[in-house]
Protein backbone atom coordinates (compact mmCIF):
# COMPACT_ATOMS: atom_id res chain seq x y z
CA UNK A 1 0.00 0.00 0.00
CA UNK A 2 1.65 2.99 -1.27
CA UNK A 3 -0.61 5.31 0.90
CA UNK A 4 1.40 9.06 0.17
CA UNK A 5 1.06 7.80 -3.78
CA UNK A 6 -2.82 7.32 -3.03
CA UNK A 7 -3.27 10.41 -0.74
CA UNK A 8 -1.85 12.81 -4.01
CA UNK A 9 -4.47 11.46 -5.99
CA UNK A 10 -7.55 12.83 -3.83
CA UNK A 11 -8.83 16.10 -4.25
CA UNK A 12 -11.34 18.12 -2.02
CA UNK A 13 -14.42 16.45 -3.13
CA UNK A 14 -13.17 12.94 -2.33
CA UNK A 15 -12.46 13.71 1.09
CA UNK A 16 -15.35 15.55 1.41
CA UNK A 17 -17.26 12.22 -0.02
CA UNK A 18 -15.01 10.58 2.31
CA UNK A 19 -16.53 12.24 5.13
CA UNK A 20 -19.69 11.50 4.82
CA UNK A 21 -18.93 7.71 4.51
CA UNK A 22 -17.21 7.94 8.14
CA UNK A 23 -19.50 9.75 9.89
CA UNK A 24 -22.74 6.81 9.14
CA UNK A 25 -20.50 4.45 9.70
CA UNK A 26 -22.28 3.50 13.17
CA UNK A 27 -25.69 3.06 11.53
CA UNK A 28 -24.82 1.48 7.76
CA UNK A 29 -22.95 -1.37 6.40
CA UNK A 30 -22.92 0.33 3.35
CA UNK A 31 -23.84 3.94 3.65
CA UNK A 32 -26.41 5.02 1.17
CA UNK A 33 -25.47 7.15 -2.21
CA UNK A 34 -28.16 9.43 -1.08
CA UNK A 35 -27.54 10.17 2.51
CA UNK A 36 -23.54 10.72 1.22
CA UNK A 37 -24.54 12.99 -1.47
CA UNK A 38 -26.63 15.07 1.28
CA UNK A 39 -23.85 15.12 3.63
CA UNK A 40 -21.05 15.89 1.58
CA UNK A 41 -23.52 18.37 -0.43
CA UNK A 42 -22.34 16.75 -3.91
CA UNK A 43 -25.47 15.80 -6.56
CA UNK A 44 -25.81 12.04 -7.00
CA UNK A 45 -24.58 11.88 -10.52
CA UNK A 46 -21.24 12.98 -9.20
CA UNK A 47 -20.85 11.26 -5.76
CA UNK A 48 -21.48 7.94 -7.81
CA UNK A 49 -18.65 9.16 -10.17
CA UNK A 50 -16.37 10.10 -7.61
CA UNK A 51 -17.45 6.77 -5.69
CA UNK A 52 -16.44 4.93 -9.01
CA UNK A 53 -13.40 6.71 -8.61
CA UNK A 54 -12.68 6.03 -5.13
CA UNK A 55 -13.81 2.04 -6.11
CA UNK A 56 -11.15 1.74 -8.68
CA UNK A 57 -8.61 2.93 -6.36
CA UNK A 58 -9.27 0.26 -3.67
CA UNK A 59 -10.75 3.13 -1.09
CA UNK A 60 -14.09 2.11 -1.01
CA UNK A 61 -16.55 -0.57 -1.94
CA UNK A 62 -19.82 0.23 -3.67
CA UNK A 63 -22.97 -1.97 -3.96
CA UNK A 64 -26.09 -2.23 -6.08
CA UNK A 65 -27.84 -4.78 -4.42
CA UNK A 66 -31.49 -3.41 -2.21
CA UNK A 67 -29.85 0.05 -2.50
CA UNK A 68 -26.34 2.17 -4.08
CA UNK A 69 -24.03 2.25 -0.83
CA UNK A 70 -20.33 2.47 -0.04
CA UNK A 71 -18.07 1.41 2.41
CA UNK A 72 -14.03 2.13 3.25
CA UNK A 73 -11.79 -0.87 2.39
CA UNK A 74 -8.69 -0.52 4.76
CA UNK A 75 -7.06 1.69 2.27
CA UNK A 76 -9.56 3.70 2.41
CA UNK A 77 -10.13 3.74 6.11
CA UNK A 78 -6.31 4.43 6.48
CA UNK A 79 -6.11 6.65 4.01
CA UNK A 80 -9.14 8.99 5.35
CA UNK A 81 -7.70 8.43 9.01
CA UNK A 82 -4.43 9.76 7.73
CA UNK A 83 -6.05 12.97 6.32
CA UNK A 84 -7.85 13.80 9.40
CA UNK A 85 -3.96 13.70 11.39
CA UNK A 86 -2.69 15.65 8.67
CA UNK A 87 -5.70 18.37 8.84
CA UNK A 88 -5.46 18.81 12.47
CA UNK A 89 -1.93 19.31 11.81
CA UNK A 90 -0.49 15.78 14.06
CA UNK A 91 1.42 14.89 10.55
CA UNK A 92 3.19 16.41 7.72
CA UNK A 93 4.59 13.62 5.82
CA UNK A 94 4.36 9.80 5.18
CA UNK A 95 6.90 7.46 4.78
CA UNK A 96 6.91 3.95 3.98
CA UNK A 97 5.77 0.66 5.60
CA UNK A 98 7.59 -0.46 8.25
CA UNK A 99 5.99 -3.32 9.33
CA UNK A 100 2.04 -5.25 8.50
CA UNK A 101 0.72 -7.76 10.35
CA UNK A 102 -2.83 -9.40 10.55
CA UNK A 103 -4.24 -6.26 12.89
CA UNK A 104 -1.88 -3.43 11.78
CA UNK A 105 0.22 -1.86 8.88
CA UNK A 106 2.62 0.49 10.60
CA UNK A 107 4.36 3.49 8.08
CA UNK A 108 7.10 5.59 9.63
CA UNK A 109 5.64 9.75 9.48
CA UNK A 110 7.23 13.11 10.28
CA UNK A 111 5.63 15.54 12.22
CA UNK A 112 6.81 18.95 12.67
CA UNK A 113 5.09 19.04 16.07
CA UNK A 114 6.74 15.70 17.15
CA UNK A 115 9.16 14.87 14.88
CA UNK A 116 9.92 11.61 13.88
CA UNK A 117 6.72 9.45 14.44
CA UNK A 118 5.06 5.95 13.74
CA UNK A 119 1.41 5.81 12.35
CA UNK A 120 -0.27 2.90 13.27
CA UNK A 121 -3.47 1.32 10.92
CA UNK A 122 -5.27 -0.80 12.83
CA UNK A 123 -7.09 -4.09 10.63
CA UNK A 124 -8.82 -5.45 13.36
CA UNK A 125 -12.12 -7.04 11.71
CA UNK A 126 -10.89 -7.30 8.25
CA UNK A 127 -8.95 -9.91 8.11
CA UNK A 128 -9.19 -11.25 11.78
CA UNK A 129 -12.86 -10.21 11.44
CA UNK A 130 -14.36 -13.59 12.53
CA UNK A 131 -11.99 -14.26 15.07
CA UNK A 132 -12.14 -10.99 16.90
CA UNK A 133 -16.12 -11.24 16.50
CA UNK A 134 -15.89 -14.40 19.20
CA UNK A 135 -13.38 -13.13 21.22
CA UNK A 136 -14.40 -9.47 21.80
CA UNK A 137 -18.17 -8.39 22.83
CA UNK A 138 -18.47 -5.88 19.34
CA UNK A 139 -21.48 -7.85 17.85
CA UNK A 140 -22.18 -7.07 14.23
CA UNK A 141 -20.28 -4.28 13.62
CA UNK A 142 -18.71 -3.85 10.53
CA UNK A 143 -15.43 -4.20 10.36
CA UNK A 144 -14.38 -0.38 9.97
CA UNK A 145 -16.25 0.40 13.06
CA UNK A 146 -14.09 -2.06 14.80
CA UNK A 147 -10.99 -1.06 13.51
CA UNK A 148 -11.97 2.39 15.32
CA UNK A 149 -12.80 1.08 18.46
CA UNK A 150 -9.33 -1.23 18.25
CA UNK A 151 -7.52 2.14 17.57
CA UNK A 152 -9.23 4.01 20.32
CA UNK A 153 -8.63 1.17 22.79
CA UNK A 154 -5.11 0.94 22.32
CA UNK A 155 -4.29 5.30 22.45
CA UNK A 156 -6.72 5.32 25.58
CA UNK A 157 -4.84 2.53 27.17
CA UNK A 158 -1.30 4.38 26.26
CA UNK A 159 -2.84 7.89 27.19
CA UNK A 160 -2.79 6.08 31.50
CA UNK A 161 0.68 4.24 30.75
CA UNK A 162 2.51 7.62 29.59
CA UNK A 163 6.12 7.79 31.25
CA UNK A 164 6.41 3.95 31.65
CA UNK A 165 7.82 1.85 29.46
CA UNK A 166 5.72 2.41 26.72
CA UNK A 167 5.77 4.44 23.55
CA UNK A 168 4.91 8.42 23.59
CA UNK A 169 1.12 8.74 22.16
CA UNK A 170 0.54 12.00 20.06
CA UNK A 171 -3.20 11.61 18.47
CA UNK A 172 -5.69 8.74 17.67
CA UNK A 173 -7.92 9.27 14.45
CA UNK A 174 -10.47 7.21 12.66
CA UNK A 175 -7.98 3.50 12.89
CA UNK A 176 -4.73 5.37 13.12
CA UNK A 177 -3.12 5.84 16.21
CA UNK A 178 0.12 8.27 16.22
CA UNK A 179 3.21 7.83 18.35
CA UNK A 180 6.81 7.86 18.96
CA UNK A 181 9.31 6.20 16.81
CA UNK A 182 11.44 3.58 19.23
CA UNK A 183 14.79 2.50 17.95
CA UNK A 184 14.70 -1.50 19.05
CA UNK A 185 14.13 -4.26 18.00
CA UNK A 186 11.35 -7.15 19.28
CA UNK A 187 12.23 -9.60 22.22
CA UNK A 188 11.92 -12.74 19.36
CA UNK A 189 14.68 -11.07 17.17
CA UNK A 190 17.62 -10.88 19.76
CA UNK A 191 19.18 -12.74 22.09
CA UNK A 192 19.41 -10.85 25.13
CA UNK A 193 22.65 -11.87 27.18
CA UNK A 194 20.87 -11.07 30.74
CA UNK A 195 17.50 -13.04 30.53
CA UNK A 196 16.61 -12.94 33.84
CA UNK A 197 17.17 -8.99 34.26
CA UNK A 198 15.07 -8.25 31.57
CA UNK A 199 12.13 -10.56 32.08
CA UNK A 200 12.27 -8.68 35.45
CA UNK A 201 12.23 -5.66 33.60
CA UNK A 202 9.41 -6.54 31.85
CA UNK A 203 6.77 -8.23 34.92
CA UNK A 204 8.07 -4.65 36.43
CA UNK A 205 6.26 -2.57 33.84
CA UNK A 206 3.33 -5.37 34.04
CA UNK A 207 3.16 -4.37 37.44
CA UNK A 208 3.34 -0.78 36.79
CA UNK A 209 0.45 -1.15 34.39
CA UNK A 210 -1.59 -3.02 36.78
CA UNK A 211 -1.24 0.17 39.26
CA UNK A 212 -2.53 2.28 36.50
CA UNK A 213 -5.36 0.23 35.96
CA UNK A 214 -4.63 -1.49 32.95
CA UNK A 215 -3.92 -5.19 31.87
CA UNK A 216 -1.74 -5.58 28.22
CA UNK A 217 -4.19 -8.28 27.55
CA UNK A 218 -1.90 -10.11 24.41
CA UNK A 219 2.00 -9.86 26.05
CA UNK A 220 4.40 -12.20 23.97
CA UNK A 221 7.97 -11.86 22.46
CA UNK A 222 6.70 -9.94 19.77
CA UNK A 223 5.43 -7.10 21.59
CA UNK A 224 8.57 -6.50 23.97
CA UNK A 225 11.67 -4.26 22.22
CA UNK A 226 14.76 -4.56 23.74
CA UNK A 227 17.67 -2.17 23.04
CA UNK A 228 20.84 -1.06 24.64
CA UNK A 229 18.30 1.29 27.08
CA UNK A 230 16.11 -0.82 28.43
CA UNK A 231 12.79 -2.47 27.10
CA UNK A 232 9.19 -1.06 25.86
CA UNK A 233 5.97 -2.83 26.01
CA UNK A 234 3.88 -1.75 22.58
CA UNK A 235 0.76 -3.14 20.44
CA UNK A 236 -2.42 -2.39 23.31
CA UNK A 237 -5.77 -2.88 21.38
CA UNK A 238 -6.55 -6.17 22.80
CA UNK A 239 -5.74 -4.16 26.65
CA UNK A 240 -8.57 -4.14 29.56
CA UNK A 241 -8.97 -2.67 32.86
CA UNK A 242 -8.20 -3.52 35.40
CA UNK A 243 -12.56 -4.09 37.29
CA UNK A 244 -13.63 -5.90 33.86
CA UNK A 245 -14.64 -8.92 33.52
CA UNK A 246 -12.03 -11.51 33.24
CA UNK A 247 -9.06 -8.74 33.53
CA UNK A 248 -7.15 -11.41 36.28
CA UNK A 249 -7.40 -14.18 33.74
CA UNK A 250 -6.20 -11.93 31.71
CA UNK A 251 -3.31 -10.99 33.60
CA UNK A 252 -2.20 -14.14 34.51
CA UNK A 253 -2.41 -15.26 30.61
CA UNK A 254 0.57 -12.63 29.94
CA UNK A 255 2.35 -13.52 32.97
CA UNK A 256 2.63 -16.94 31.65
CA UNK A 257 3.31 -16.29 28.43
CA UNK A 258 6.23 -13.81 28.58
CA UNK A 259 7.47 -16.30 31.40
CA UNK A 260 7.10 -19.63 29.54
CA UNK A 261 9.30 -17.72 26.53
CA UNK A 262 11.55 -16.79 28.66
CA UNK A 263 11.85 -20.58 30.11
CA UNK A 264 12.00 -22.41 26.76
CA UNK A 265 14.45 -20.21 25.05
CA UNK A 266 16.79 -19.18 28.14
CA UNK A 267 15.79 -22.00 30.87
CA UNK A 268 15.32 -19.40 33.36
CA UNK A 269 13.50 -20.36 36.15
CA UNK A 270 10.61 -18.12 37.70
CA UNK A 271 7.71 -19.33 39.22
CA UNK A 272 4.35 -17.87 37.19
CA UNK A 273 2.68 -17.37 40.45
CA UNK A 274 5.02 -15.79 42.68
CA UNK A 275 5.27 -13.43 39.80
CA UNK A 276 1.18 -12.99 39.46
CA UNK A 277 1.23 -12.71 43.17
CA UNK A 278 3.54 -10.40 43.85
CA UNK A 279 2.42 -8.03 41.03
CA UNK A 280 -1.05 -8.37 42.63
CA UNK A 281 0.64 -7.25 46.08
CA UNK A 282 3.25 -4.41 44.90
Amino acid sequence: MNIAELYGKMGKHSWRIMDAIFKNLWDYEYVPLQLISSHARIGEEKARNILKYLSDLRVVQNRQKDYEGSTFTFIGLSLYSLHRLVRSGKVDAIGKLMGEGKESAVFNCYSEKFGECVVKFHKVGHTSFKKVKEKRDYGDLQFSVLAIRSARNEFRALQKLQGLAVPKVYAWEGNAVLMELIDAKELYRVRVENPDEVLDMILEEVAKFYHRGIVHGDLSQYNVLVSEEGIWIIDFPQSVEVGEEGWREILERDVRNIITYFSRTYRTEKDINSAIDRILQE
